[in-house]
């Protein structure tokens, strides 16, 4: 097996990317692996010494014999985690074909890598998939199912993996935006983990939002593309201190797992839509049946409001 490259964004905390990185350097692929590091730019010049910071750590790294090979690239500006994401995904996918990608807060499993690469593998010619993730909250599945992987509607961004053929071709721009309001299908679909996706989606439409997750996720959508998820997480995220721009402290406990039920050699298989599992999803990733109707009542006019438009 070829094992794929690994991408990791970093900004400006070195003590997570440190944590994220000694543990993926314990995973026994890791001698096998590209890794690909994007340092993001600071945002002014009070800032600079928190992404130096990270720098030097970078400087620190590049002779350690972990990874087959370690490639730094430091922007000289702030873009931003979207356009850092979107650039860097772009640059590695096109060559390799396929990546597994990491942020600086999103610390694995020994297993992660194993995971990561076996999925990109098995389920590379099934073009119902759109991604693999990694990372999954400690839901409670039905007592009855017994599988190692299920499939969902919401893709993943904390630890993820894809395929150029499923990377290429994403609306960053939102052009087809038209076709969720055209097709109300297409906006339950992407609702059906979490009242928010569409929303969120909308917004960037707007300007008021910069998520690359919602935009792919939404392309995974339109394409009738499904994410693969583990019954049991290979990463834990340990941003959610309010360091991170996305995070807060409140997200915690609500998104902390235990990585020793990480599964070492999950079976997988090719499955359907367990709805049972969708909606214990979106209950996790939703607030409430009042803060639900909400939203879906401004879905509503959102619709009725682009349609009279078009």
């Amino acid at each position: 097996m070829s094992f794929a490259p690994i991408v990791m964004f970093v900004y400006n905390r070195a003590d997570h990317f440190n944590k994220t990185y000694e543990a993926l350097s314990r995973c026994p692929e890791a001698k096998e692996s590209d890794l690909f590091i994007f340092s993001d730019g600071p945002k002014n010049e009070e800032g600079a010494k928190k992404v130096n910071e990270v720098r030097d750590e970078l400087k620190r790294i590049q002779t350690d014999s972990f990874f087959r090979s370690i490639n730094v690239t430091e922007s000289p500006v702030n873009k931003g985690l979207a356009k850092s994401v979107i650039s860097g995904v772009t640059e590695v996918i096109r060559k390799y074909g396929r990546v597994i990608v990491v942020e600086d807060d999103c610390m694995p499993s020994e297993h992660f890598l194993k995971y990561m690469n076996n999925a990109l593998e098995f389920y590379s010619d099934n073009k119902k998939i759109g991604s693999i993730a990694g990372y999954i909250p400690q839901i409670e599945l039905p007592a009855d199912y017994n599988k190692d992987v299920f499939m969902a509607y919401r893709s993943c961004s904390w630890s993820w993996a894809t395929w150029a053929d499923r990377w290429e071709n994403v609306d960053w721009e939102l052009q087809y935006i038209s076709d969720f309001y055209k097709n109300p299908s297409l906006i339950r679909r992407l609702n059906s983990n979490g009242s928010d996706r569409f929303i969120r989606l909308y917004r960037q439409t707007k300007g008021n939002g910069s998520s690359w997750s919602v935009r792919f996720g939404a392309h995974l959508v339109k394409n009738g593309w499904l994410t693969v998820y583990p019954r049991y997480s290979y990463v834990q995220n340990i941003g959610c201190d309010e360091s991170g721009v996305h995070s807060t402290s409140d997200d915690a406990e609500k998104m902390r797992v235990d990585l020793s039920n990480a599964i070492a050699c999950p079976k997988l298989e090719n499955l359907g839509v367990d709805n049972r599992i969708q909606k214990i999803m979106k209950k996790h990733y939703s607030y409430g049946f009042i803060s639900d109707m909400k939203k879906l009542l401004f879905t509503v006019l959102i619709v009725i409001k682009e349609r009279l438009k078009g």
